[in-house]
């Protein structure tokens, strides 16, 4: 799932942070949503998202929507952190391409990949490990939010 907004070139944090948490963002994701989206994300990608969750789910009351959107969070939240591991991972593998090739000159990717994880320092593997953690969060949450869900559906109103 695409998250990152492609067009950085005049891109300065200081000056985008504030219009990415702002009012605007409060009244079109919702409060919860307000601070969700970092400054190099897509704003549309995720509105496209929560409103791919809502057709799916099709809350009928507030709390369905809040419970909704919450699923739409946690999934973005989840393509972030696949994100961290994938390109921790990519830039492991490019660091160390040259000794690899002289090493084995006919590495597969597979190789390429266990050579990228024997090379990874201890900040390496922390920032991945808290990245594995924040997903396995992630996912129970967003069980939890589903079965919610569906229980406040089978209840009779």
């Amino acid at each position: 799932m695409r998250i990152f907004n492609t067009n950085t070139d005049d891109m300065v944090p200081s000056r985008h942070f504030l219009a990415t948490t702002g009012a605007e963002n409060a009244l079109l994701l919702g409060d919860d949503s307000a601070s969700l989206i970092t400054c190099i994300e897509d704003q549309a990608l995720f509105a496209e998202l929560r409103d791919d969750v809502h057709q799916h789910f099709t809350p009928a009351t507030r709390f369905e929507q809040h419970v909704a959107d919450s699923i739409a969070e946690e999934l973005w939240r989840k393509a972030r952190y696949s994100l961290l591991e994938s390109t921790a991972l990519s830039a492991a593998i490019e660091r160390d391409w040259d000794s690899v090739t002289k090493e084995c000159p006919n590495a597969d990717p597979a190789y390429r990949t266990y050579a990228a994880f024997r090379q990874f320092g201890p900040r390496d593997t922390a920032c991945v490990r808290a990245g594995q953690d924040f997903e396995t969060r992630s996912w129970r949450r967003r069980r939890a939010d589903i079965a919610a869900l569906q229980a406040l559906r089978s209840e009779p109103r």
